[in-house]
């Protein structure tokens, strides 16, 4: 991966943050006599703020993951909607999409291809690259659901008063308010813009895996689980909670993972 490329994406991000914010914040988040606004014709990209007709959808979860079988989905929790990996996207701009976001892709990807877990462990710079990674997701599933409107629950009760609120608002046990929601973004767009990242190394969990099945599941600006069989890799971590031993991350991340999986 060339180090130019990692240092342009961070300082492109670092450097449009509150466009992006206020974009957000104007036709996702704004709402004028308790009604949301139009999403205008024109969208960004959500990593430089760039306004062009060179927009394209960059997918949440890179398609190698999930072996680009358009079938495979995840649940919403919050509404009980299913939507598949290949249709969730965010737009990009082509320079971000196709070769700053696509390089960092691709050294993770080469970097599970080629790791030997039985014999060696990834140096703390192919660590904090994970992280960054990770962290990348983790942005780009706040701004689907920021962007996507809420829908009624499966089999449940139509509720017009929420038809065009953005999930976000209403995510289970958060109580958002629309300033937290904006603090949330900007702090996944900060986090991804750090290049240091050695606070954070107990906070991620590599296990190898030999299960068949493709396994994921993730909170908002909390934690994330992908387990990899392609590659016999999982990875388990921990958006904000810092920890002093490795092995409390390990304990905590399994607590987790038994209660979820």
């Amino acid at each position: 991966m060339s180090r130019n490329k990692l240092v342009e994406l961070r300082k492109a991000i670092r450097s449009n943050i509150k466009t992006v914010i206020d974009y957000i914040s104007l036709n996702h988040i704004f709402r004028g006599n308790n009604i949301s606004t139009y999403v205008p014709a024109t969208t960004i990209c959500m990593f430089c703020g760039s306004c062009s007709n060179n927009i394209t959808k960059e997918h949440v979860i890179p398609r190698w993951i999930f072996e680009k079988d358009p079938h495979k989905f995840f649940d919403i929790t919050l509404n009980g909607q299913s939507q598949t990996y290949n249709k969730t996207t965010v737009p990009a701009c082509q320079r971000c999409n196709g070769e700053l976001l696509s390089s960092l892709e691709y050294y993770v990807k080469e970097l599970f291809r080629t790791v030997d877990l039985d014999n060696n462990r990834f140096s703390v710079d192919e660590l904090q690259n994970l992280i960054r990674w990770l962290e990348i997701i983790d942005y780009k599933f706040q701004i689907v659901n920021i962007t996507k409107k809420f829908l009624s629950p499966k089999n449940g009760q139509h509720i017009p008063y929420l038809k065009d609120f953005p999930l976000y608002m209403l995510l289970p046990n958060r109580n958002y308010s629309p300033s937290q929601v904006k603090s949330n973004i900007r702090q996944a767009l900060r986090r991804i813009s750090i290049k240091n990242k050695q606070r954070h190394l107990n906070s991620l969990v590599v296990f190898k895996t030999s299960n068949r099945g493709f396994h994921f599941f993730h909170t908002i600006n909390d934690f994330i689980f992908l387990e990899l069989p392609q590659f016999g890799i999982a990875l388990f971590y921990f958006y904000i909670k810092t920890f002093e031993d490795e092995n409390d991350c390990h304990k905590e991340a399994m607590k987790i993972i038994d209660e979820v999986y």
